[in-house]
C-alpha cells in the first residue's frame, strides 16, 4: 500500500487523498465550493488530470465515519457528480458501505472505496510518477557508489591504506542497498520495458538485503519504507562523500601527498 497510515480525522482523510493525487501528477484542491443546477455544494476534493490534451474531472467525497455509510449519501453524491460534469465520482469511507449505497452506486461512475481500496486503485500511478522520482533524487547518489564498477576505484592513489580499506569495508558491506536502490529506481522498468514494481514487506527477500535494519524489511507501505531507507542510508552516502572529498582535495592539491 502508499502508505501504512489510516487517517484520524475526515480532514486528513480529504488531504491525504488529494496529496497521494498530486503525487500522481494531478491537480487537487480539497473543501472546493462548485455550482449545481439547483445552488452550489462543498466537495471534500475536486481533482483534474489531463491525458493528451483531455481533461478529466474526478470528485471525492470522504466520510470518516464511525458507521457505515448509507445509500442516501451516495444518492447526493450522484446528484453532485453529474451536475459538476465529473467523469468519476469516488466516496472514501472509513469502515465501509451499507448493502444499499452499494446497489445506489451501480452502474454508476460513482465508486465506494475504503482508504485501503482509494491507494490500491492509484498506487501503480503514484509508484510510477513518484516513488521512482523520488528515489532518483535521493538514493541514486548513494547507488552511484556501489555499482558493479564504481568511479572511487580511481581514488586509491590519492587515500592512505586506512582510507583504502574502509571504502572497501563500505563498499562490500553495503553492496545489497545498490541493488535494492536500482530496483526502486525508474531506470528498471526502462530496462525492463515494462512496468515493475517492489513488492513489501520484502519478506524472503530480506535475506538478499542482510544489511538493512529488520523494521524497514517489515514495512508494508511504500511511503514509510522510502522515508526509513533515505534515513538509513544518508550516513553512508556522507562517509563516501567525505572519503571522496579526502581523494579530490589531494588530487588537486599537487604539494599535497599520501604516504
Amino acid at each position: 500500500m502508499i502508505t501504512e497510515k489510516s487517517p484520524d480525522t475526515w480532514q486528513e482523510l480529504q488531504e491525504w487523498c488529494a496529496q497521494i493525487l498530486r503525487e500522481c501528477g494531478w491537480n487537487a484542491e480539497t473543501e472546493v465550493t462548485v455550482d449545481l443546477v439547483r445552488g452550489q455544494a462543498e466537495i471534500d476534493v475536486l481533482a483534474t488530470e489531463t491525458v493528451q490534451g483531455r481533461e478529466y474531472k474526478t470528485l471525492i467525497e470522504c466520510k470518516n465515519w464511525a458507521q457505515r455509510v448509507p445509500q442516501q449519501v451516495v444518492h447526493s453524491f450522484r446528484t453532485v457528480v453529474a451536475d459538476v460534469g465529473a467523469n468519476t465520482g469516488y466516496i472514501v469511507s472509513k469502515v465501509g458501505f451499507q448493502s444499499g449505497a452499494y446497489e445506489a452506486a451501480e452502474h454508476t461512475n460513482v465508486k465506494l472505496l475504503t482508504w485501503r481500496e482509494f491507494q490500491d486503485i492509484f498506487e501503480p500511478q503514484w509508484y510510477c510518477e513518484y516513488l521512482t522520482k523520488y528515489v532518483g533524487e535521493t538514493l541514486e547518489p548513494l547507488g552511484d557508489y556501489l555499482e558493479p564498477i564504481p568511479d572511487m576505484v580511481h581514488w586509491d592513489e590519492y587515500l592512505e591504506d586506512h582510507e583504502i580499506d574502509r571504502l572497501k569495508e563500505l563498499y562490500h558491506e553495503h553492496l545489497p542497498l545498490g541493488v535494492l536502490i536500482m530496483a526502486l529506481s525508474p531506470y528498471i522498468n526502462m530496462l525492463s520495458g515494462q512496468s515493475t514494481k517492489l513488492d513489501l514487506p520484502l519478506g524472503d527477500k530480506a535475506k538478499a538485503y542482510s544489511c538493512l535494519p529488520e523494521s524497514l524489511c517489515s514495512r508494508t507501505g511504500y511511503r514509510e519504507f522510502i522515508q526509513e531507507l533515505e534515513e538509513h542510508c544518508r550516513p553512508i552516502l556522507e562517509e563516501f562523500q567525505r572519503l571522496r572529498d579526502v581523494a579530490f582535495s589531494r588530487r588537486d592539491s599537487p604539494t599535497c601527498t599520501t604516504d
